[in-house]
């Protein structure tokens, strides 16, 4: 029960911060403009502009909306709670690596957040994006559209794909079995995909969430992997 109650005050902690972040930036709109369009201009550059032949191919149709907006949502927080539950009880390592993680890729969204928010392109119809949880009006848009749960510009890094890659790495290791590596794998992969059909994320925020939960699940795995190999003192007085 004790380390139940610690679980819950971590989140709580990192809950807080979160609603100080968001309070912080959410008078940065024109900043956050502004970001979005520069990392367009970036992407283009380098040929990593794929927001709009993703986003327009699921345009015509409602089924194919349904799914991306479906998989970005249920794919999220809710994924994450069933995890989080599934692991504390059968598998708590592995639960502890991730929720390590977690809070360390939260941490650097976070800062991040604040001194980059940045507009996603949902919120840039003029650039041809159209907000798809909006336009089908999925529950999950009315739950992710409360004010006080939402930062609207915190697009970069995108930790919907962030956290997807970690908790496919966490199922990675509970199983061998060729469903679950399956499942696994299929995690980020339909988020990736989910953020960006979306117009939730950039390309390059995907790429973002990526490199900063994998440096994440590093640093985790080298701590455990030190923490495992420290000799235990033995008192001999």
């Amino acid at each position: 029960m004790r380390e139940f109650l610690r679980e819950l005050a971590a989140v709580a902690v990192a809950a807080s911060v979160y609603y100080l972040v968001r309070g912080a930036v959410s008078d940065r709109a024109e900043e956050a403009f502004q970001r979005g369009r520069d990392i367009l201009e970036l992407e283009q550059r380098f040929w990593l502009d794929w927001e709009r032949a993703i986003h327009e191919a699921i345009l015509g149709s409602n089924a194919l909306i349904d799914l991306a907006n479906g998989a970005y949502f249920w794919g999220h927080m809710p994924l994450l709670i069933v995890l989080a539950v599934w692991l504390w009880r059968s598998h708590r390592v592995v639960w502890r690596s991730l929720r390590n993680a977690l809070l360390i890729s939260a941490t650097a969204g976070m800062v991040s957040y604040f001194l980059f928010p940045t507009a996603p392109p949902r919120l840039m119809p003029e650039l041809g994006f159209v907000d798809t949880l909006a336009l089908r009006a999925a529950p999950a848009y009315q739950a992710q559209e409360v004010g006080l749960f939402v930062n609207p510009y915190a697009a970069l890094p995108s930790l919907h794909v962030g956290w997807a890659l970690l908790a496919g790495l966490a199922v990675w290791q509970t199983s061998s079995h060729p469903l679950m590596r399956a499942f696994a794998i299929a995690i980020p992969l339909s988020q990736s995909w989910a953020v960006v059909a979306t117009a939730n994320h950039w390309t390059l925020d995907a790429f973002a969430g990526i490199a900063v939960c994998a440096i994440a699940w590093l640093l985790v795995l080298l701590r455990n992997s030190l923490s495992f190999r420290m000799p235990v003192q033995v008192d001999r007085s």
